[in-house]
């Protein structure tokens, strides 16, 4: 970690900006169509299900978040039942229990093909099918994912730093209705960029918390 400009700090590939309270990182577009659970995930995650990927460490956004005093909802290992498959499915989220957390917005900014510099919030970039519309705007909750009961962290073990349904092993996760369905949410076609699109993923602190509805 080092500071390369006042209230600016570089861990790795991040760039953690104490005034913004935002922590900033490469990513690329993943898939511009079909069903997602996830938003983000590493190249070790469930990338086949997934918007965008990266190349940083779950473990290292979440020092960073730590550092601008994101708490979430407690890293505790979770209770036998309330434990996440590695594979999150339909019995799970039917019965998952409501996450709470600190609220934060996720950007994306990139480039286009004649250089034009544009930045979106990455929730519309999905779809949801039983609404028919874009996601709904505003914040994701950032809920700092668990140890499991022998002490591992599970956003590092799984890969995940987003989830579209409800996942404590995410850092970040979706408080939208219909969080608890795996086969609403799809790409928005008509906004996100190309596949294999470079981008800057820009996770922003912000005040209040939030649960999952």
């Amino acid at each position: 970690m080092r500071e390369i400009s006042p209230g600016v700090f570089e861990i790795g590939s991040l760039r953690l900006n104490k005034v913004q309270r935002s922590v900033s990182f490469p990513a690329k577009v993943n898939m511009d169509k079909d069903l997602v659970e996830y938003a983000l995930v590493t190249k070790q995650g469930s990338v086949h299900e997934s918007l965008l990927v990266a190349d940083v460490q779950p473990t290292d956004l979440h020092f960073a978040m730590l550092l601008l005093g994101a708490k979430g909802a407690g890293l505790s290992a979770p209770a036998a039942k309330d434990a996440p498959p590695a594979q999150i499915d339909a019995k799970f989220l039917e019965n998952a229990p409501k996450l709470k957390g600190d609220d934060v917005r996720l950007t994306a900014t990139w480039k286009t093909k004649d250089g034009k510099e544009r930045t979106s919030p990455v929730e519309e970039w999905l779809f949801n099918t039983k609404t028919n519309a874009v996601a709904t705007a505003g914040p994701w909750i950032y809920t700092a994912s668990m140890f499991s009961a022998d002490g591992t962290f599970l956003a590092q073990q799984m890969g995940v730093f987003v989830s579209v349904v409800n996942n404590p092993s995410a850092l970040i996760n979706n408080p939208r209705q219909g969080n608890n369905l795996d086969t609403i949410w799809t790409v928005n076609e008509k906004a996100v960029p190309p596949r294999d699109t470079p981008i800057t993923v820009t996770v922003t602190l912000q005040s209040g918390t939030s649960e999952a509805q």
